[in-house]
């Protein structure tokens, strides 16, 4: 194609015309093995004003061949005429050819100016070719010409860009060896390079030290540092230097700075402060955008406040926002983790609707959501899915998967996704294993599990916490409450007396640990041992919590201490910690077995005051206690509330209570029982 050009006069002869052709077609050439793509999607064409005309430049071939044709005319069009053509190809994101449109210049003996070597600089950046950009750089001093500060902040960025900030830093202390003076651009750029590094500390020395020199820091110039604190965790000086912003510089932030901040706080767990700051920036007329709405709802998510999450989901609709993948995703995982299955799966089939492509954690949400319902087959359906969909399972897939696997004790597909997991080239990490030998615990194959530790082992995986806890809780379930305990002192020595022979020297202790062996002491009835470990927590640095004081409450119940499980679990709530389901029943449990229904009643009141709805096992826990005293009206009583609190007995429960009033000759009431439980169960379960 021909240039399209306006007044531009150029006779030629045959041999020039060839000429040019050949050499247009080597700069073709040229193209076609830098790139085998264009890049000028995005150019709206442009006219160019030259020194012979307009031109009108509509594509790259345009550029080529007026290129050429300057080229050839003579005399030589300016190097400013160049710089013009250079520019315009530069906005078509080109610098391979810029650079080659150079070296033709170049052999035509072409002499550049300092706007022409600081394209070819900033093109040599763009390419990765920093070196030839340094060399560049010291080519203009060689020639006697100056660098400006756009030939110093062009260099400067790419420095950055490459992560070589400590020689961007020298060559911004070599501007004042000259005449040339740093601008606002110079110190952003440079505290850009810093904050990328995780240098905060000198990037905000670089912004007092701009100030002091008399430039004003510009939205972006706060904006950098904002978000490079914001990635650092320092959630609290972004804020400040928010205010700073707006109270010293008088500068309004922008969208961006504010959904930085707002992001910072969702994940530091501040969600309340990122609400307040995101009804701010709206009163300042600072409208959130994608970015700002998926933060929000992604830690409203996390929080557990669906309701809040959903009615910015509302509000981003309404402002014709769409949401976008990352949106779904955060809902989709809240719902999962709620155990809101159903509300899952509808957001998971609207997606491809609405044009949004599910990815790997869209799925690996999903396999969850299965999994968590024991829907092992569409787990599979979906986890093989994914490929036909051109989307790979990454690590957490695969442990997912895995984890449901070994949940539903299909232990050798566990084993089978392991080794699949492995020919795709991904690699096992802790997760994996530890929940491989929670797998094989739970089917009671011990000797597996600790083979799987070995292979851990021996792929340079080092044991954490979790495995430890993990092999504790096996061996105390398995009846090996003595291997438990001797691994246990192993996991209790100093670093100094490591030794390398075995695996769990150094790994700390947590609650959990000691929940687990207290635990497991006072199911084979060693209290005085399980209250030594219980007492020796405090002196280790470890905070009992609710499940330490249930068991704790057990031990004395089983030991017919009741007074002293009354008073430890009156003096939970001084210790900022609330008796949950499983310490209420414990306790209730206790009573009971004592003949002291009465208080086990006054308990269970306790509870519903306290909020705290009664599980199963707490109706037949009351239920047995009363039939133990020979109350049957009593036990008849809770065995109603039962049923209207729309918990189920067990075969065993409504055998105890049928065979209480066969004896008591009350078969009237029996029947009722029986008619009232079916009428329920029918109501319930759509019958």
């Amino acid at each position: 194609m021909l240039a399209r050009v306006c007044g531009f006069k150029c006779s030629s002869s045959p041999a020039e015309s060839a000429a040019r052709l050949f050499c247009t077609r080597s700069i073709r050439d040229t193209l076609a093995k830098a790139s085998g793509e264009s890049c000028e999607a995005g150019f709206g064409g442009e006219s160019l004003k030259l020194q012979s005309g307009f031109h009108e430049i509509k594509g790259l071939e345009d550029a080529i061949d007026l290129f050429s044709d300057m080229l050839r005319s003579r005399p030589l069009p300016s190097v400013v005429d160049f710089c013009k053509l250079m520019g315009v190809v530069v906005r078509m994101e080109r610098p391979d050819l810029v650079i080659s449109l150079y070296q033709k210049m170049e052999r035509k003996q072409i002499r550049c100016d300092i706007y022409s070597f600081t394209i070819l600089i900033k093109c040599f950046c763009s390419c990765s070719k920093l070196p030839f950009a340094l060399s560049t750089f010291g080519k203009i001093t060689k020639l006697g010409l100056h660098p400006d500060v756009v030939t110093f902040n062009t260099l400067l960025h790419g420095l950055c860009v490459e992560d070589r900030v400590s020689e961007a830093l020298n060559l911004f202390h070599q501007m004042f060896e000259t005449t040339c003076r740093p601008n606002v651009v110079t110190f952003t750029t440079l505290m850009n390079g810093l904050c990328r590094e995780g240098r905060i500390v000198e990037a905000v020395a670089l912004l007092d030290r701009m100030m002091e020199d008399g430039l004003q820091p510009t939205q972006i110039t706060y904006g950098t540092i904002v978000d490079g604190m914001c990635k650092k965790g320092d959630t609290v000086s972004a804020l400040n230097l928010l205010r700073k912003m707006e109270e010293v510089s008088h500068i309004i932030p922008n969208v961006v700075i504010y959904s930085a901040i707002i992001d910072s706080l969702c994940k530091d767990g501040r969600h309340s402060d990122a609400q307040n700051l995101f009804t701010e920036m709206q009163e300042k007329g600072i409208f959130p955008d994608l970015f700002t709405y998926n933060s929000m709802i992604v830690g409203f998510c996390s929080s557990g406040r669906w309701s809040d999450a959903e009615q910015l989901l509302q509000e981003m609709l309404e402002r014709k926002i769409s949401p976008d993948v990352v949106t779904y995703n955060a809902l989709i995982n809240a719902f999962v983790k709620e155990g809101k299955f159903f509300e899952a799966e509808e957001l998971y089939d609207e997606m491809l609707p609405r044009g949004i492509i599910p990815n790997t954690i869209t799925y690996s949400s999903m396999i969850d959501g299965f999994c968590k319902q024991n829907r092992l087959d569409a787990a599979e359906h979906m986890f093989y899915l994914m490929a036909t969909k051109g989307c790979s399972p990454n690590l957490i897939t695969f442990n997912t998967l895995i984890d449901g696997y070994c949940g539903a004790k299909r232990i050798d597909d566990g084993m089978e996704l392991l080794h699949e997991m492995t020919e795709t080239g991904l690699v096992a990490d802790t997760t994996t294993y530890n929940t491989l030998i929670h797998g094989f615990y739970l089917v009671g194959d011990l000797n597996a599990a600790l083979d799987l530790l070995q292979e851990m082992i021996s792929s340079g995986l080092c044991p954490d916490i979790v495995t430890c806890d993990t092999l504790l809780d096996g061996l105390c379930d398995n009846g090996k409450l003595k291997d438990a305990l001797e691994m246990f002192k192993v996991m209790q020595k100093s670093k100094k007396d490591l030794d390398a022979s075995h695996p769990f020297n150094g790994v700390e202790p947590d609650v959990q640990t000691y929940n687990i062996l207290i635990s497991g002491l006072i199911n084979e009835g060693k209290f005085l041992e399980a209250e030594e470990l219980y007492e020796e927590m405090p002196h280790r640095g470890i905070v009992p919590d609710t499940i330490t004081y249930s068991s704790m409450i057990d031990g004395l119940c089983k030991q017919s201490r009741l007074d002293e499980a009354t008073q430890m679990f009156d003096s939970m709530g001084s210790k900022s910690f609330s008796p949950n389901v499983v310490t209420f029943t414990t306790l209730i449990n206790g009573y009971c077995k004592a003949g002291r229904v009465d208080d086990g009643l006054e308990l269970f009141c306790e509870m519903g005051r306290r909020g705290i709805v009664a599980n199963a096992i707490t109706y037949i826990t009351l239920i047995c206690g009363f039939r133990k005293v020979g109350n049957i009206n009593g036990a008849l009583d809770i065995f109603q509330e039962m049923i209207s609190s729309g918990v189920y007995p067990d075969t065993i429960t409504i055998r105890n209570m049928l065979t209480g009033l066969w004896s008591k000759e009350e078969l009237k009431r029996a029947v009722a029982m029986l008619e009232k439980l079916q009428m329920s169960m029918d109501l319930s379960f759509g019958g």
